[in-house]
């Protein structure tokens, strides 16, 4: 795969009111160290937001999402496991539970596929059961 690609994320919450599908797509920077996929790209939900900086890293059976802007905090997603971090904001801090239920990882030649459900958590309550899919491709020059 390339250096520069096109990131592609669909998220859902199921449990809300509105679970109309949150999508993004993007540019990034894409490297392999040491066995390790890692994914660069920045993200800016309006034209009044801030820019979000997010690092995706990629290794067996592990997803981490690192986001650094207004909020700050890091997801771990990991198989039958759940993974506690701050959820830094604004208004203060929170603590955030990512209960994997499910993780598929798809390489191909020129990019790659994640897909993950998970049970969300604020302050030990549950928020809601949610869905990412993204997809990770070579960028045409």
């Amino acid at each position: 795969m390339t250096k520069q690609v096109l990131v592609s994320i669909c998220g859902r919450q199921f449990d809300l009111e509105e679970n109309e599908p949150i999508e993004l797509v993007t540019t990034g920077e894409y490297y392999l160290k040491n066995g390790k996929h890692y994914i660069f790209y920045e993200e800016q939900m309006s034209e009044d937001d801030d820019i979000t900086k997010n690092v995706l890293k990629i290794s067996d059976g592990i997803v981490e999402l690192k986001k650094r802007g207004v909020s700050e905090h890091t997801m771990v997603f990991e198989i039958g496991k759940k993974n506690h971090s701050n959820y830094h904001t604004p208004m203060g801090m929170l603590l955030m539970g990512v209960h994997t239920k499910a993780l598929t990882v798809t390489e191909k030649e020129d990019g790659m596929e994640l897909w993950i459900q998970y049970q969300l958590e604020i302050q030990g309550e549950h928020v809601s059961k949610c869905e990412i899919t993204i997809k990770i491709q070579e960028k045409d020059v």
